[in-house]
């Protein structure tokens, strides 16, 4: 299925009441009640502050590896471009689009970005993942052409180390 590529996507806005961060191993954390193979493009900033808020003390208790495998990476041109779907909506709204936070892992020549991007326009958040060719082959989901030719979007929510959701919340309120 790794090749399967898409043009349109269906996206779900996300309330606020009864979302929570959760996680089956302790590792790599997402927000439900999201239904899975749904970009997160309707995120309101006050659903990540708070859920963060209630979640973080008891889950970073239970973590067993914060960063697994990611660090920071910078806010460029072309990483905001590998975020950001080929799709109709992407490309009507990509100059609207700003890098919250991005984290990297690099394992050889695979790399995965996570991403948060603030719309100017809306105010809400797009929660997306993206990666490089050297992993596509082996992906086994839907993925969505990128503005940088390199790399597609994973068509899913987003799923990520705690340092990802912490580091957001923080850059959401500071």
């Amino acid at each position: 299925m790794a090749d399967k590529q898409i043009d349109s996507v269906a996206v779900v806005p996300v309330a606020t009441p009864g979302n929570k961060l959760t996680s089956t191993d302790n590792e790599k954390y997402q927000m439900v009640p999201i239904p899975p193979g749904l970009l997160q493009y309707h995120v309101r900033k006050e659903t990540v502050i708070a859920m963060v808020d209630a979640e973080i003390v008891s889950l970073k208790a239970s973590c067993t590896n914060y960063k697994k495998n990611y660090e920071l990476e910078c806010h460029t041109k072309e990483n905001l471009m590998r975020l950001i779907p080929k799709t109709p909506m992407g490309v009507k709204n990509k100059h609207v689009w700003k890098i919250v936070l991005v984290i990297k892992s690099v394992t050889e020549n695979k790399i995965c970005l996570k991403g948060a991007l603030i719309n100017h326009a809306t105010g809400e958040l797009a929660l997306l993942s993206s990666i490089n060719t050297a992993i596509q082959a082996e992906y086994k989901y839907r993925t969505i052409q990128s503005h940088d030719d390199e790399y597609k979007i994973c068509q899913c929510k987003m799923i990520a180390p705690l340092l990802f959701w912490e580091e957001l919340k923080n850059r959401l309120t500071n």
